[in-house]
């Protein structure tokens, strides 16, 4: 509340005029003032940008912050929005009572809500694109957890596929040495058959169809073992393939839990930034 003789009205004009202007220099946001007696403006500076376009004689509107404050005779504050004048602000308007305690006129400031919106419109979308990433990260975290289990599913199994072809090795020597001893014996029945003479080729027949029979075998089984040895090389090189995509998954996953942890941190800021952006 101001108190002010009705008279004394005009010097306070006068010295609002001087001062007003330099202290409106002191203020780091955009401000304008305005002083009215009970019917009309008599004072007006506007801001840089914030203007309400009030002209010195215009009478006070019949409603409105200055109005309640001339009706009521207590300081009213309002958000005044973008839509009415083209700028936000805050306006607050004081009355000023003379020595009976009459009141003599109003005198407002407005103050520049648009670095205000601007940085809530930054906090919101801040903490917005945050939840979002935030998200994404864990589900990116989570995707890099499931390919982690798999690979390490792939890693059992390939190992499994290796002890399995290991027992494939107890059957192979077991098939070379039978084609070794269908060899020997295809052999031994070759010269039983050559001491029979006329009466031992049909036997003779038999033993060389046996002794191709057991070097065929012989050479299917070393071209097995081979087949084989290079599927326990290439299963090697897809154990040592899946080792390192397990360690990269797993790297993956903790990079992605720290960048949700850097997201929420976020988030958070942004909302202490709203705050910051409400205490004006």
């Amino acid at each position: 509340m101001i108190s002010q003789n009705e008279t004394d009205i005009e010097q306070l004009l006068e010295s609002l005029k001087l001062s007003l202007p330099l202290v409106q220099r002191l203020f780091p946001i955009d401000v304008m003032f305005a002083l009215a007696d009970k019917e009309k403006f008599i004072y007006y500076l506007p801001g840089t940008e914030l203007d309400i376009r009030v002209q010195e004689g215009m009478p006070v509107p019949p409603s409105g912050g200055i109005r309640k404050a001339l009706e009521t005779g207590e300081e009213v504050s309002a958000n005044i929005p973008k839509e009415i004048y083209g700028w936000p602000f805050k306006s607050s308007s004081i009355p000023i009572h003379g020595e009976g305690g009459e009141i003599t006129g109003v005198f407002t400031i407005g103050i520049s809500l648009s670095n205000q919106e601007t940085l809530s419109y930054a906090a919101n979308t801040l903490a917005t694109t945050s939840e979002e990433i935030s998200m994404t990260s864990e589900e990116i975290a989570g995707t890099a957890t499931d390919l982690a289990n798999t690979v390490s599913e792939l890693k059992v199994l390939g190992q499994k596929v290796v002890e399995e072809l290991h027992k494939t090795d107890e059957i192979l020597e077991f098939i070379t040495k039978v084609a070794d001893n269908s060899n020997l014996l295809g052999l031994n029945a070759a010269i039983e058959a050559a001491h029979a003479a006329e009466h031992g080729r049909g036997f003779g027949i038999v033993a060389q169809e046996i002794r191709k029979m057991s070097v065929s075998s012989a050479a299917s089984a070393k071209e097995i073992a081979g087949i084989l040895e290079r599927i326990k090389m290439n299963i090697t090189r897809m154990d040592a393939t899946l080792l390192d995509c397990l360690g990269q998954s797993e790297r993956q996953a903790a990079a992605t839990e720290e960048i949700t942890a850097s997201m929420q941190q976020l988030a958070a800021s942004a909302v202490e930034i709203e705050k910051i952006a409400r205490l004006i």
